[in-house]
């Protein structure tokens, strides 16, 4: 009986051996199917890897253009309000050399209306002498 035994138990061995071979070769040829689906993972990973990284700059590249843009916007709007301050001044001292004008004008105006009254009495006063002077025969 224990040669049956020890028979039994080396038959046992084998059939573990081939059914450990029989599941060795499996994994083997089962790693290899797998291997082809990893490879298309990692390609299509890197595929997204890639895209992310185009999408980054090119985000980053209109993040510096808007902040470029919005630099020279703000250099222009400053310029304009300087302009603006400038043509304000402008206009303010045009505004009192004209006031200044209408004051000269306004006391030539009354020197002006003053010489016409002194002319207008000196008129008369020649005219009546003249007429007066022509009655007597001077």
């Amino acid at each position: 009986m224990s040669e049956q035994e020890v028979t039994f138990s080396t038959g046992r061995f084998h059939k573990t051996s081939g059914w450990q071979n029989q599941v060795r070769s499996q994994e083997t040829h089962g790693s290899r199917k797998c291997s082809v689906p990893w490879q298309l993972i990692v390609i299509a990973l890197g595929i997204l890897c890639t895209f992310r990284l185009v999408i980054f700059a090119v985000l980053v590249t209109n993040l510096f253009q808007y902040s470029q843009e919005k630099y020279e916007l703000q250099e222009t709007l400053t310029r304009l309000h300087q302009n603006c301050r400038t043509m304000k001044n402008d206009v303010d001292l045009k505004e009192e050399l004209l006031r200044n004008k209408t004051i000269e004008c306004s006391a030539g105006s009354d020197l002006l209306e003053s010489l016409n009254k002194e002319q207008s009495k000196w008129y008369r006063e020649t005219k009546t002498v003249l007429d007066s002077s022509q009655h007597t025969g001077i």
